[in-house]
Order: C-alpha cells, then structure tokens, then sequence
C-alpha cells in the first residue's frame, strides 16, 4: 500500500510555530532546496494587525521526499520584508529560523526567516535589527502556525513542475 504525503487529518491541523517547537517541522520536513511558492498579506488596517499566509514546498522527509507545500499562517503581522532580485527569488537555501524577540511598540514577537545565513542552529540572531536589517524574506507576528496542504494547492507542483533538486 503506498502512503501518501497528504493526510488530510493533518491538514486541518494548525500546529503554533515557536523557536521552541521549530525542531519538530524540520524533523517532518526539509525546506532545503525548496521554494516560495504564494505570500499572501491580507491588512484590514486594524488594531489587531495584518495576518499572513506563505506557502512553500518543502521536502516530505517521512514519505521518500516527495515535494509537499506546507503553508503558514501569520496573525497579527506586524513587519515583513519580501525582495525579489537582489538574491532572494523564492528559493530557500536553508531551512528557516523562527526567533522570539521584544518590540518596543507591539511587545514579543516571532519572526519567521526564510533567509537565514547558515540555517537553523548555525545562526542565531542577537536581535531583531539583526534580521530586518539582513535578510530579504522575514515575516514578524504574533503568532505562526503551519499545516500541509495537498499538491494541487501549490502552484508549482498543481502545474506539473516541482522545484529542481540540482
């Protein structure tokens, strides 16, 4: 019987991402090689915030490495930078770095970093002018959690053609 990637009880399962809790998405998945694939910023221009959603194929390291899109969701955006050219075109180098540090207008926050210099447990930011100031694809919020999504919801892999492993 073949297992497939896509659970679909999974899928409704929002697990809240923390620098602590980190470890067990990369033990599940391997973003190396893998690719942005949609951001999606929704501002109400409330109190509350913007809230984001980013989905990136990343490898599945449980199901022989299919690419599978795991999606994240952002409430309370409150900073995010998302450069395209200088570098950063969607491709991930590393697997991300989820930091937790204070703001002086909208207290403790996670940043979420898909340009890490070294990836996870290489580089550690000492604060958060570290990452705004070097990295071209961050988001700052809240709260984070994360769920797998099936193929057909990531537009490279609904098109047919998975990010190249070269």
């Amino acid at each position: 019987m073949m297992v497939s990637s896509y659970d679909a009880d999974r899928r409704t399962l929002m697990p809240l991402l923390t620098p602590e809790t980190l470890g067990d998405l990369l033990a599940e998945y391997d973003f190396d090689n893998g690719c942005v694939t949609r951001v999606g910023i929704d501002d109400p221009f409330t109190p509350g915030g913007a809230s984001a959603r980013i989905v990136v194929d990343a490898r599945d390291r449980e199901h022989g490495w299919p690419w599978t899109p795991v999606e994240f969701r952002l409430a309370g955006l409150r900073d995010y930078r998302l450069e395209h050219g200088k570098g950063f075109s969607g491709m991930l180098y590393f697997d991300p770095v989820v930091s937790r540090f204070s703001d002086e207008t909208h207290g403790e926050l996670l940043y979420l970093d898909f340009d890490p210099v070294d990836g996870p447990g290489q580089y550690e930011p000492v604060d958060a002018v570290d990452i705004v100031g070097r990295s071209q694809c961050f988001f700052a919020a809240e709260q984070i959690s994360w769920r797998v999504l099936s193929p057909e919801e990531s537009p490279r892999l609904a098109a047919g053609s998975p990010p190249s492993t070269e």
